[in-house]
């Protein structure tokens, strides 16, 4: 794990917890979790993590998957290019090893990572903000937000909500719902699960409906589960408007 943030923290963590060996490369001597990866007992090669021989310290050659994390993209990107030339230059059964070793890049900008994936061909380049603005927003329009995943470079949300009464979706059936958002399990009172419905089952004022789809077109579902009277235009632009300003705190936070 290059670049010990809050988000590099939980990630070694999250492995050590499945049983991995972690080691860490961070540039700052003065990190203020160092403290943690002490308790953990986690190795912490201090150095340039754009430099081959920074990464020949931490052995990335023996690795199972790298992941590098730091704030900065530019640097993220530097070293995922580095990583990409070792692994490459490396032998191994089969072909050198870049393509069997995972390597995942935090890039805040989605843009400039979606161009540096194609550029480059890494798969795994992930935006913090195009993961976390599908939840925040979600949460903000009333939806349970369950999890956000990506699928390329489209962001998908899985979660749930509650169909008021006088709804669009009060009384819809499941073939009318948006073809690219999919109900997993419809849960209502005094009735078991509904698992996989089917499409012609229908909907009723106080079922709650889980879905999973691209966080868009999920959303939009959600202002149909409402009722006609509530201002959902609003709301939405109440979340829109405090988006913006989590995106600005989280800027200064880095």
């Amino acid at each position: 794990v290059v670049g010990l943030s809050a988000l590099g923290i939980r990630v070694v963590s999250d492995l050590i917890a499945a049983g991995h060996d972690v080691a860490v490369i961070e540039r700052d001597q003065n990190n203020p979790f160092l403290s943690t990866m002490e308790q953990l007992d986690v190795p912490v090669i201090f150095g340039d993590a754009t430099l081959g021989q920074t990464l020949d310290a931490a052995r990335v050659s023996t690795a199972r998957a790298v992941a590098v994390l730091t704030r900065d993209d530019m640097i993220n990107i530097e070293t995922g290019i580095v990583l990409r030339e070792m692994l490459a230059s490396q032998d191994a059964p089969g072909g050198s090893r870049w393509g069997q070793v995972p390597l995942v890049l935090r890039v805040y900008d989605h843009d400039l990572g979606s161009a540096v994936a194609q550029r480059f061909g890494f798969e795994n380049v992930r935006s913090t903000v195009e993961l976390t603005a599908p939840w925040f927003i979600g949460a903000a329009m009333g939806l349970q937000v369950l999890g956000t995943f990506s699928v390329g470079s489209r962001s998908f949300l899985v979660g749930g909500m509650h169909v008021q009464a006088g709804s669009e979706l009060d009384g819809m059936q499941m073939f009318e719902v948006s073809t690219k958002t999919r109900v997993i399990a419809i849960t209502r009172e005094d009735a078991p699960v509904d698992l996989h419905p089917r499409r012609d089952a229908r909907l009723c004022a106080g079922d709650t409906v889980y879905l999973v789809g691209p966080y868009r077109e999920l959303l939009a579902t959600l202002r149909k589960g409402q009722p006609p009277a509530r201002a959902v235009g609003d709301d939405a632009d109440t979340a829109t408007e405090n988006w913006r300003e989590y995106q600005e705190l989280n800027a200064k936070l880095a």
